[in-house]
């Protein structure tokens, strides 16, 4: 029996009061109050907030392309540069993948040989899953360009879907096709991993493009492919600048992933940011579900649809139309980032994943929609809204940095010593090592009004910028005598040196280590204070005045 004979799943009130509790929960903690900045936040908001003209500059020691950066220095012209604020529009462009989400559920369940998904009740299942998932909610609530990536990302799908089905046609068309070519443009600007969804999505237009038996459909892949063309040469203008970054900047912070390594923890921080693994297994056999499972009448009922509670489901013999070219396109941009990671000796961290983490939720939700029976429906969609909740509450609680957490022991310590933290410089300095910790923790000090400045090691310059140009052949070289020689007029004979460090930093092996026993051997070692459990962890110590 074809699927056409096979009734709809209705939407119940139970699923409609999921989705929208999901909808809730989700606003709520894209906006809960959250630790301080850490290292990438902070540096994006100094970045930011520098004139316009100087951003690219800036951005050309630090690795990535403007268009995040452009749109938060209009954002904090209008409401400042406050945590809260700053991570709000991270949080405003979060939500507004939402209606996209609805969208693209519709188009699934549209799809020929999904089966019979229920068109608003899949729309509803993307959406609950947009708006709850861990990963969406902590990329949400930080003030990085990741949200603005996936944001771009589920946009750039429903274009190109709209092409690759000859959805649409005449004038309607062309505008699609410019709008694929801004969102490409869009893309490209935000974030370098973008190019390989962008490889994935080029092979597979130009493969409907002039494989396809439907001439419509391959119209629509050529004028997708034509579009990406120009989205490409929207892009030129930076390109000078990247190449730059490649060749001086890179991920020296971090070491090459294996292709398994890549793909299980895309799949676990996808799901739960890396607090629970049982979200992520849910999630992925959920989503197997879509592409295993299907759908068959019970019973024939001559002409009229069989009732959907009168169907059975059942494994498969292949792959079933649901989500194959979301899956195909999943795994194909791990595949071609992690080659391209491996040939040029950069690392991989899951905040990447932001460019298909819209194809995860879909996979996900067409996975969902196959369950036959509506309370199981319920049942399993109420059970990622609770795992997530539980993450996501987690995640808000926890501190993202133990900047802030310093800063205040800081400002005890100089107030015991009737030091008034306004007027701490010269009576106190701050050593940061690696210069990495020092942005978050400057940002931390100036919160609290302690005017002490962190001398960053080894440059010793501005505190609030790292330079990551030849960043681990510079550490290599680095003296610790020689830069305690160079800042010796900037550390108080007779006040307090507090030496915040993380011993063990990838490029900084043994140094850190050395800047503290270089101060050791000249001052006395009053405290320590550990390093805690904050995603950006940091000890301090504390020496005094030379005896």
């Amino acid at each position: 029996m074809s699927s056409e004979r096979l009734s709809s799943p209705p939407v119940d009130r139970a699923l409609r009061i999921v989705v929208a509790v999901a909808v809730v929960v989700g606003v709520i903690l894209r906006f809960l109050p959250r630790s301080g900045l850490w290292l990438d936040e902070a540096l994006t908001v100094n970045i930011s907030t520098l004139p316009l003209g100087d951003i690219p500059d800036a951005l050309r020691r630090d690795g990535h392309p403007p268009l995040h950066y452009v749109l938060l220095n209009a954002w904090t012209s209008i409401g400042g540069t406050s945590d809260w604020w700053v991570r709000a529009l991270s949080g405003v462009l979060s939500l507004g993948a939402l209606p996209l989400a609805f969208i693209a559920g519709r188009r699934i369940a549209q799809r020929a040989g999904a089966g019979p998904l229920g068109e608003h009740r899949t729309a509803l299942i993307a959406l609950a899953l947009m708006a709850m998932l861990p990963y969406g909610v902590r990329y949400g609530s930080e003030t990085r360009m990741y949200a603005l990536v996936s944001l771009l990302a589920l946009g750039g799908y429903l274009l190109a879907e709209d092409l690759l089905t000859a959805r649409s046609a005449g004038r309607r068309r062309a505008a699609v096709a410019g709008g694929a070519a801004l969102v490409t443009a869009g893309l490209l600007w935000s974030h370098y991993w973008s190019m390989w969804l962008l490889a994935a999505i080029g092979l597979l237009a130009l493969w409907v493009g002039f494989r396809s038996s439907d001439a419509a459909r391959r119209t629509g892949g050529r004028l997708l492919a034509g579009a990406m063309v120009l989205g490409g040469v929207l892009y030129l203008p930076w390109v000078p600048t990247l190449l730059y970054q490649s060749e001086r900047t890179g991920t020296p912070w971090g070491a090459s992933v294996g292709p398994v390594e890549m793909l299980t923890i895309t799949l676990t921080d996808l799901s739960g940011d890396s607090l629970t693994s049982y979200l992520a297994a849910l999630a992925v056999s959920v989503a197997l579900l879509a592409l295993l499972v299907a759908r068959r009448a019970g019973a024939e009922r001559g002409g009229d649809p069989v009732p959907f509670d009168d169907q059975h489901v059942v494994i498969g013999a292949s792959i079933q139309r649901r989500i194959p070219v979301e899956a195909g396109l999943f795994v194909a941009t791990l595949g071609i980032g992690w080659a391209a990671s491996t040939a040029t000796s950069n690392t991989y961290v899951t905040r990447y994943a932001a460019v298909v983490y819209p194809l995860f939720v879909l996979c996900i939700a067409a996975g969902v929609a196959v369950v036959r029976e509506r309370r199981a429906t319920v049942a399993v969609l109420s059970l990622f809204l609770l795992m997530s909740v539980y993450v996501g509450v987690s995640n808000a609680r926890t501190d993202r940095t133990q900047a802030g957490e310093l800063a205040e022991f800081i400002g005890a310590d100089l107030a015991a010593a009737g030091i008034d933290g306004t007027e701490a410089a010269g009576a106190a300095a701050v050593v940061a090592c690696p210069d990495q910790i020092g942005v978050a923790l400057q940002r931390a000090l100036d919160g609290r009004r302690i005017n002490l400045e962190i001398i960053a090691f080894p440059l010793a310059e501005d505190p609030r910028f790292i330079d990551w140009v030849d960043y681990g052949e510079r550490n290599e070289a680095a003296d610790v005598s020689e830069f305690f020689e160079r800042v010796d007029d900037r550390i108080p004979d007779d006040g307090t040196v507090y030496v915040a460090a993380m011993p063990g930093y990838r490029t900084y092996e043994g140094l850190c280590e050395g800047v503290i026993s270089h101060l050791s051997g000249r001052r006395p070692l009053q405290e320590v204070v550990e390093r805690g459990d904050a995603g950006e962890t940091m000890g301090l110590w504390v020496f005094g005045p030379p005896e």
